[in-house]
């Protein structure tokens, strides 16, 4: 039988703690550095302890390199683990070997905000790292001891990165006899040795190998291995809730505050709803990694006692209220990045969030949102693989997107003046996760003041002023609306014949086909898989044209019509005034397009992102040979079946504030 071992990975600090050596270097990739060799290894005690080395060797080419190479960093958790040094030198280019000393480990708090020191209680050791020179090698070599176990099992994963010329990357796992460990390997090579009472199994990076063609997550794409020693995904789930859901356990406290929020309530929905927005509302979301609140919640009655927690400590509390009133929930683990599978051996390297199911109710929620809807989760939880906190059948997946579920309206009225300004207005509303998005950009707008619209214009190649309306983002309901006004700067070459995108004005969130379809700022290719979304987006743009000047031609319409996108974009203009009509449907089940979709929804993309870019000029209408101005329209058809085709789409992004296009809007 094998014996159970303690788990040495948080949740939410899963990939801090594997990866924090290999992403401080993948973040730095455009310095030059060579990993000659790096291993993360681990020896599981038969006590339950686990003991980590994290050993690296890195080449740098030249000065800038070296300076930033000659200090390395390990983070750690002191009330789960000790970190100590165990090899720290500079090896010269001619053989030199330089040890660091005695007095070189410095310990700090972790680079971030200045009230990272209130939320977590992780520190960092840096070394120093003796006359590092172009051509000179670091190596050092970390251990770190968890000797309380959080859950009874164990699981780990690596990826090997891409941006960084790795020489050799390894994985090791030490075990005692008898003890039975699950490996799901992609680009990976496994050994496996015996040392006395313990079993050695060795994952060795494959040079050759390369990263999948697709544009989600690094687990799902990127050589890779996963390491569990639970039996199955339910037995994961069993342990977690084990642990978990003692914390979620409503006190007086609780059941008198579950009393006053209900008070009234039509019905048990409405009850859960009330709960779910005074939890949204109430308690601060804030990223948390303290002690086992790495892995576990902290107690629902501290939660609300405190006012403030991180994704654990809001399920915790909302599933004590919603217990108070005997509505049952169930706690689920979710990732809001690209990744839209999960490996074989159970683990959480996958998983980065928590959010609540209501089998009442059928559905999902997310009070850390702020300001999603009740029952509405952001794109990025849709149609995800999830865990939840129960006996059996534990694995699941959420919802994708249903037609009509996510909806995004822009209307843009505006005049161009006699001077090149141009003065308007803008009107955004929204449904589903749309509406999420645009409240955190009210949200942004709130705390950004008076400058909010000039910083967004900013943000979109734009200069000028102007000011936001709305209602406050945590208002209840699935639709939100936000109204801006706006005026850019005088720009006279409008007025002699340059070129210009007319302007969407004070826009907010993404233009059409954007999200649905794919990444419309990049082509990404259309042979590899990505995240495709059902909806609906459209925008309509007014432009008042200045006395005297009218179009020199007016631009094609364009039609696009296929199994699972229809787009439509017309340009009229009538007495002085230019009118753009865009919309977008996507029919796409989602939550990830490929083959024959992904073909057809990068095909449609690389259409829209060419219309888009549409750009019109001005004549003025009483020069000699001005007419009428010429019209012309314009179907494209999307061979859908076709060997090749033209595009892909990348995943969604994660919920945010305000946009800010890589490529800024053509100007007006």
């Amino acid at each position: 039988m094998a014996r159970r071992i303690s788990v040495v990975l948080g949740l939410a600090a899963a990939l801090l703690l594997i990866y924090f050596a290999i992403l401080a270097h993948a973040a730095r990739a455009a310095t030059p550095v060579d990993v000659l060799r790096a291993s993360d290894s681990y020896d599981l005690g038969r006590d339950g302890a686990v003991t980590r080395i994290w050993r690296v060797e890195i080449r740098v080419a030249n000065a800038a390199a070296a300076r930033r190479e000659a200090q390395q960093t390990m983070t750690y958790s002191p009330g789960l683990e000790t970190l100590d040094l165990v090899e720290a030198a500079t090896r010269k280019a001619d053989g030199r070997v330089l040890p660091a000393g005695p007095d070189a480990v410095v310990e700090q708090l972790p680079r971030g905000s200045p009230e990272l020191d209130r939320f977590t209680d992780r520190r960092q050791k840096v070394v120093l790292l003796p006359d590092v020179q172009a051509g000179d090698t670091v190596v050092v070599a970390w251990r770190k001891l968890r000797a309380r176990p959080l859950l009874p099992g164990f699981a780990t994963a690596l990826y090997r990165p891409v941006d960084l010329p790795w020489r050799d990357l390894s994985l090791v796992v030490r075990v005692p006899r008898g003890t039975v460990l699950q490996s799901e390997v992609h680009g990976f090579r496994h050994s496996v040795t015996e040392d006395g009472e313990a079993v050695v199994h060795r994952w060795q990076a494959d040079p050759a190998a390369v990263a999948e063609d697709s544009a989600l997550a690094a687990f799902d794409r990127l050589p890779r291995v996963f390491v569990s020693t639970w039996r199955d995904w339910d037995a994961l789930a069993r342990d977690w809730a084990a642990a978990a859901l003692p914390k979620a356990q409503p006190t007086p406290q609780i059941r008198a505050l579950a009393e006053r929020l209900v008070a009234g309530a039509a019905d048990r929905r409405e009850e859960a709803r009330r709960i779910y927005d005074w939890v949204s509302a109430r308690i601060r979301y804030v990223a948390l990694y303290v002690g086992d609140g790495a892995l576990l919640p902290t107690d629902a009655g501290i939660v609300l006692a405190r006012g403030w927690g991180d994704c654990k400590d809001h399920v915790a509390l909302f599933h004590a209220l919603l217990a108070a009133r005997s509505i049952a929930a169930e706690m689920v683990m979710v990732n809001l990045g690209d990744g839209y599978s999960l490996a074989g051996p159970p683990g959480f390297a996958q998983f980065d969030h928590l959010v609540t199911w209501l089998p009442e109710f059928g559905l999902y929620a997310d009070t850390t949102a702020g300001t999603a809807p009740f029952g509405v989760l952001p794109f990025a939880a849709a149609g995800k693989p999830v865990l939840h906190a129960v006996a059996s059948g534990a694995l699941r997946r959420t919802p994708a997107l249903a037609p009509g579920g996510a909806s995004a309206t822009l209307v843009t009225q505006a005049t161009l003046l006699a001077d090149g300004r141009i003065r308007g207005t803008t009107r955004t509303s929204a449904t589903g996760p749309f509406a999420g998005d645009l409240r955190h950009s009210a949200q942004w707008a709130e705390g950004i003041g008076d400058g909010a619209a000039a910083a967004q214009l900013r943000a979109l190649g734009l200069d000028g002023g102007g000011s936001f309306s709305f209602a406050p983002p945590e208002t209840p309901g699935n639709e939100y609306e936000v109204n801006g006004r706006f005026a850019l700067i005088a720009d006279p070459a409008l007025l002699e014949g340059a070129g210009f995108v007319p302007t969407p004005g004070l826009r907010l969130l993404v233009r059409p086909g954007d999200m649905l379809l794919g990444p419309l700022r990049r082509d990404i290719g259309e042979t590899t898989a990505a995240p495709c979304h059902a909806g609906r987006q459209s925008e309509q743009i007014v432009l008042d044209l200045p006395p005297g000047r009218q179009l020199q031609r007016v631009p094609a319409d364009l039609r696009l019509e296929t199994d699972s996108v229809s787009y439509l974009a017309q340009w009229r203009l009538a007495n002085g005034r230019l009118t753009i009509t865009r919309e977008l449907l996507s029919r796409f089940p989602g939550p990830v397009c490929g083959g024959t979709a992904r073909r057809e929804a990068a095909a449609a993309l690389l259409a829209i992102r060419r219309e888009l870019a549409t750009q019109v000029a001005l004549a003025d209408d009483t020069a000699p040979g001005a007419g009428a101005p010429v019209q012309r329209n314009l179907t494209v058809a999307v061979d859908q079946d076709r060997p090749g085709g033209t595009g892909r789409r990348a995943g969604p992004q994660r919920e945010r504030g305000p946009i800010a296009p890589t490529e800024p809007d053509g100007g007006g």
